[in-house]
């Protein structure tokens, strides 16, 4: 060979081996510093042009604003501060994102490739693709209704509303709120300093906590109606069928004595009908030692929805019924107690499946995705979980909710003019066992329109309101139900 092509062949050789072994030592000990510089231009070039507003109907709660910063040009802020702070999450250089800020990220950073034309009109000027926007099913004013009606209560608590024939979500509030506008600022001092606030309030009492999915609850008496559900469907009772009531009621193997709240119940026997309007505790811990085995409540509570985490796309908690093997489990699980934990969400969701005689619609928090010049992508989706009651059983139920509302614990509920029907709760709660904190309060219903067509479902939560508690609940339910049907024009 000649001698020039063999010294040439030998340093190609060896600036080879160099190469690789440059490439090895940056791969295997200096990638995380790569990475971060990677990540650095991949956030500048995210932040150099708006992401897509988040929006409650027409109302923008959510949205990017322009500064004059020399990397971040854009700045996210929520206008709406506290009353959707749950809704929308964060979008933070520092900290990521949370809700729908991280579940419709893709569209709302351009990416997703529901957003061809944006890919194309970018490649067409050489600049940054914009964002889309997520327009939510949410009513702007229902939502501030219920969240102030809750912050005027004083307590923790969430409100849920929605549309039983499509599932469509119209208010979802939880108080107390927070605004992630300064989480969300480009100030890195700002943006610390909130996190802090926040991260130390971490827990049941933090304000970006959404209590009307990502915390569970006991349900008290409002659970009743899937017991009355179980016993339809199994037992073919109706609203006039006999069933056992009393003032006291030991389940088996048990000292401890279940009782009605003021004594309400003291005949004997009494009409389903009755019985749920009373909210006699003493028939359905009985009924479900007596007529209703553990698999017939906790088919029917699966029916309804437990044990799903529901996605709106926002992930829920799963609600659950616990151990009802016992008879004395089920006995006090059957009054919303015991292990029994639900959603605020969930328990909207059996109120509008009653209301949609029998068959449960997906919750569904968005209404339609659009492109950066707002048109349309994507509808939101208007799916059913398929049949959970009889018609005739679901009719039924409607009979023993109205009479709630009619002559019962939901008075306040009421609406001039329309079918109301729903079921108030009382839940106890402690900590420990020594000590016992203020009582839950509950409700969940719907109301007809005029027409008869079931227009609006609610299920409202106070967190340990005490005295009073279920029926500042059904109030609260009623204005908001009644704020939905004149909106529709009833």
């Amino acid at each position: 060979m000649n001698p020039a092509l063999r010294r040439m062949g030998v340093i190609a050789l060896v600036l080879l081996g160099a190469l690789i072994a440059q490439s090895t030592w940056v791969s295997f000990f200096h990638h995380d510093d790569y990475g971060l510089i990677a990540d650095s231009r991949t956030l500048i070039a995210e932040y150099s042009v708006p992401r897509g507003q988040i929006l409650a109907g027409d109302v923008v709660i959510a949205q990017s604003v322009e500064t004059d910063g020399d990397f971040y040009v854009y700045e996210r802020q929520y206008p709406e501060g506290d009353y959707f702070g749950n809704i929308t999450g964060f979008k933070s250089f520092n900290f990521g994102s949370s809700r729908l800020e991280a579940a419709e990220n893709a569209v709302l950073n351009g990416s997703s490739s529901l957003l061809t034309f944006d890919d194309f009109w970018a490649t067409v000027t050489k600049e940054q693709k914009p964002g889309g926007n997520v327009v939510t099913t949410l009513d702007a004013e229902l939502q501030r209704a219920a969240y102030d009606a809750i912050a005027d209560t004083g307590v923790k608590g969430g409100a849920v509303v929605i549309d039983p024939q499509t599932g469509r979500i119209l208010a979802q509030a939880s108080y107390p709120g927070w605004n992630p506008t300064e989480v969300s600022s480009n100030n890195g001092d700002t943006a610390t300093a909130a996190w802090q606030d926040l991260v130390a309030q971490d827990g049941p009492d933090s304000p970006a906590l959404d209590r009307t999915g990502q915390e569970w609850y006991p349900p008290g008496s409002t659970f009743k109606t899937i017991v009355a559900a179980a016993l339809i469907e199994k037992t073919g009772a109706t609203a006039d069928t006999m069933v056992p009531a009393g003032n006291e009621y030991t389940a088996p193997d048990t000292d401890h004595v279940i009782r009605n709240s003021s004594n309400q119940c003291p005949d004997q026997e009494m009409t389903l009908e009755e019985a749920f309007a009373k909210s006699c505790n003493t028939t359905f811990a009985r009924l479900c030692v007596e007529e209703l085995t553990a698999d017939d409540i906790s088919s029917m509570a699966e029916a309804f929805g437990f044990g799903e985490a529901f996605e709106t796309p926002l992930e829920t908690l799963a609600s659950q019924t616990g151990d009802l093997s016992e008879d004395a489990f089920r006995a006090q699980a059957c009054i919303g107690q015991q292990e029994v934990r639900e959603t605020v969400l969930q328990n909207a969701i059996v109120a509008a499946t009653v209301a949609n005689e029998g068959e449960r619609m997906e919750p569904q928090l968005i209404d339609r995705l659009t492109d950066s010049q707002g048109d349309t992508v994507q509808n939101g989706a208007e799916d059913s979980a398929g049949r959970v009651i009889d018609i005739d059983t679901a009719q039924e139920l409607q009979v023993l909710m109205e009479a709630v509302v009619e002559e019962g614990s939901g008075s306040s509920a009421a609406i001039d003019g329309y079918t109301v029907g729903g079921k108030t709760g009382t839940a106890q709660h402690s900590d420990s066992s020594d000590d016992s904190d203020l009582d839950h309060g509950w409700f969940h219903g719907w109301a007809m329109d005029k027409d008869g067509n079931p227009a609006v479902a609610v299920c409202v939560f106070l967190d340990s309101y005490d005295e009073g508690a279920s029926g500042k609940a059904a109030e609260i339910s009623g204005m908001l139900m009644e704020q939905v049907l004149e909106g529709s024009g009833e």
